[in-house]
Order: structure tokens, then C-alpha cells, then sequence
């Protein structure tokens, strides 16, 4: 699973990472954060409906809350979609199909446990490029709110079955793309196959080291949390 991750990218570094043509003003004014969670505000790249060739950075809450649900309390139980049924669940099959995004992030965190110690673990790219985890994205409101009501944008990070070494850590992780897959994944011309090829395709190189414990505390955010745990 992936239950929290950084993004510390600054503006200009998350548009040229992710090619963004147009970065929202409140994506610009979340800032840096060392230790996002869910429900939080989190930034994602969309294609533009206008031109899908064009990336948009905007804003959702991380938590998907399916347009047909009674009470967006729900999208706390739906901050992952695993990628084997993602196409076929209810909660995120129409979102896999029409609305697909990526999340950037500069890593992410897994507790591994040995021995009875649960363990952080800050697990990021060999040379900290910026990840870019495959989402979906959806749009709720309230039945019967009025038409100018303002619409509560969600997302989810789509994880798998962790790949080669990640195996020693959890068995989960988030599917983590490639600049290829990234274009794949935001083209809305991409059939069902071709998605599902996406997310079971070999996964990005990682590597990760054991942290303090002070990333289980949300209120803690800042860039000691990336310190390494004392031996």
C-alpha cells in the first residue's frame, strides 16, 4: 500500500519534471510537505479536457469518494486502488477508465516489521528523481445540492504486488511510471489493456533506508523526517 509520501518538488521543478503547461494557484500554494496523509490536499497532473496533449497541475483530497456515494467519509477507507481489480471495482472502475491522473511525489514510506519493531522506511529513486505514482481521480457532490453547489475533487494512488527486492520490505507498493507510461496513462485514447499492461509492466528501481519514528506523527513535517535512523 502506500499510506503517506513527500513532495517537496518546488514549483518549477514539478513543471519540468512532469511537463505541466498549466500549475493551478492552489496547487502552487500547498508547498513543500515532508510527510503527506490521507485526506489531505495533494497535488496531481491531469490531461487537459481541451488538449490531452497538455498537462494541468491542479488540486483533489487524498481519498477517493465515488460520485454515487451518500457521505464522503468513505474516501478515507479508499486512499489506494490495487491494480488488479481497479478496472472491475465499483468504487473505481469509472475513474480507471475516464479519469486517470499521476501523483507526483520526491518518495514514499513503508513500515517494515521484524521481531515484533515496526520500522520506517523512506523509499525513493537511485538518484531522487521525482516518482510519479499512477492515480485515478473523481468528482462528488451532494445528491440534490444546487447547481452551483462546488463539486469535492478526490483522488487514489493505484498500488501492486511488490517487485523484486521490494519484497523484503511489504508486499505492496505504489505503481510507479516511467515518462512512456506517464504519457499512456494520462491518454485518454488508452484502452483496458493497455492500462492493465501499464501497471504490470517492470517496476521503476527503488531504493529505500530505515527512518525515525517521527513520521508516524503527522503534525511532524520537515525535512529531518528524511534523516536516517540512528544504528
Amino acid at each position: 500500500m502506500c499510506g503517506r509520501y513527500a513532495n517537496f518538488l518546488s514549483d518549477q521543478e514539478l513543471i519540468d519534471a512532469f511537463e505541466i503547461a498549466t500549475l493551478a494557484d492552489d496547487a502552487r500554494l500547498l508547498g513543500p510537505s515532508w510527510n503527506v496523509a490521507p485526506t489531505q490536499k495533494v497535488i496531481l497532473v491531469t490531461a487537459s479536457k481541451d488538449d490531452p496533449s497538455q498537462r494541468i497541475g491542479e488540486t483533489a483530497k487524498w481519498g477517493l469518494v465515488p460520485s454515487w456515494a451518500k457521505d464522503p467519509s468513505v474516501g478515507s477507507r479508499m486512499i489506494n486502488a490495487r491494480g488488479e481489480t481497479v478496472a472491475e471495482k465499483p468504487s473505481f472502475r469509472s475513474a480507471f477508465a475516464k479519469r486517470r491522473c499521476l501523483v507526483p511525489a520526491s518518495g514514499y514510506y513503508e513500515w517494515h516489521t521484524e521481531g515484533g519493531v515496526k520500522t520506517p522506511h523512506y523509499i525513493h529513486s537511485p538518484d531522487d528523481a521525482p516518482l510519479a505514482f499512477a492515480g485515478l481521480y473523481e468528482f462528488w457532490r451532494e445528491k440534490g445540492s444546487a447547481d452551483d453547489a462546488p463539486w469535492l475533487a478526490t483522488c487514489t494512488i493505484v498500488t501492486t504486488a511488490a517487485r523484486d527486492e521490494m519484497r523484503e520490505l511489504h508486499d505492496r507498493q505504489p505503481v510507479m511510471l516511467t515518462d512512456d507510461q506517464r504519457n499512456a496513462w494520462l491518454d485518454p485514447a488508452s484502452d483496458k489493456d493497455t492500462l492493465l499492461d501499464v501497471i504490470a509492466a517492470p517496476a521503476q528501481k527503488v531504493e529505500w533506508y530505515a527512518i525515525g519514528k517521527a513520521v508516524g506523527n503527522v503534525r511532524n513535517n520537515s525535512a529531518e523526517l528524511l534523516e536516517p535512523a540512528d544504528s
